[in-house]
């Protein structure tokens, strides 16, 4: 009984820990990538314009900052995304945890192979996606405002709006494409960092990975995740941010307007500006997250 109740404990513990690890860590890659999503975010947007609003991304940037100013045009609503990026990190790496746990107890050998890590990817992404989406909203929401014929709004205000007009499941505008994306590319995420990690302790021929290594598989995943979900991150933005009726806004009515507009290239909007933040923002959430476990663990 003692010690079933010592294993309860020590599962509750290290759940806590994974909890405060992954939000300290989202909170720290989301200060570093806040303008590069902006910009992404904003280009995405601009495609659904009768005349585009940029012509490139360094058109973005030029104008955002002119308009702008640094900190208001690319840190605009920067408080909801870092508070979700902590509770989206927490979850992710949670249940990330949780799933390989399941799946060991089915498995002969104690280590999970990169196939069935990459599947506990995909469900982590799927558990995440859930509280994800209202943030995001209010995220993409607040990034294009100024873009926009509205006034200029607090975080507050834009929650009353959006409640207002959608009701509480209207922060729920967007969450098949938020679901899609987060279970495909988390997958890839914690797939190609697991695998990445691996690789380098075996050409090192090391037991455990240096700081370059957890800094490099973090830059690799954050690219592989970008690139895998960008087009469905495209619609995911436009039905976030474009004004219109629930049909209007639907996966498949925007997938065929950016078709039908765009062409291929309308799905990869703004995806340079993304591979370009994953970059430093990934390698300092694995980086920070594996080096809190191993001072904490």
């Amino acid at each position: 009984m003692a010690d079933d109740l010592l294993v309860a404990e020590s599962k509750v513990t290290d759940g806590l820990k994974e909890v405060l690890f992954g939000s300290i860590a989202g909170a720290a890659g989301k200060v570093v990538e806040f303008p590069f999503d902006t910009v992404k975010v904003r280009l995405q947007y601009s495609q659904t314009r009768e005349v585009p609003l940029f012509n490139s991304a360094l058109d973005c940037i030029r104008k955002t900052y002119h308009s702008e100013g640094f900190f208001n045009g690319f840190y605009k609503g920067i408080a909801s995304p870092v508070f979700g990026a902590s509770l989206e990190m927490s979850c992710l790496f949670l249940s990330y945890n949780v799933a390989q746990d399941a799946f060991k107890k089915h498995r002969s050998e104690s280590t999970l192979s990169i196939i069935d890590k990459t599947a506990c990817g995909a469900i982590s992404g799927m558990v995440t996606a859930f509280i994800l989406t209202p943030i995001e909203l209010v995220k993409c929401q607040m990034q294009v405002q100024n873009l926009q014929s509205t006034a200029e709004m607090g975080i507050g205000k834009v929650i009353r709006k959006l409640l207002q007009e959608d009701g509480l499941l209207g922060f729920w505008r967007g969450h098949s494409t938020t679901l899609i994306r987060e279970a495909g590319g988390s997958a890839f995420w914690f797939g190609s960092y697991e695998y990445t990690l691996e690789l380098l302790k075996r050409v090192g021929s090391k037991k455990e990975s240096s700081t370059m290594d957890q800094l490099a598989a973090g830059a690799i995943a954050g690219v592989t995740y970008n690139f895998s979900i960008f087009p469905v991150d495209t619609v995911k933005s436009i039905i976030q941010t474009h004004e219109g009726t629930s049909e209007s806004n639907s996966m498949v009515s925007v997938t065929k307007w950016i078709w039908k507009h765009g062409g291929v290239k309308g799905f990869y909007q703004g995806l340079g500006v993304a591979l370009l933040k994953a970059v430093p923002a990934n390698a300092i959430v694995f980086f920070v997250y594996e080096n809190l476990k191993k001072e904490f663990n």
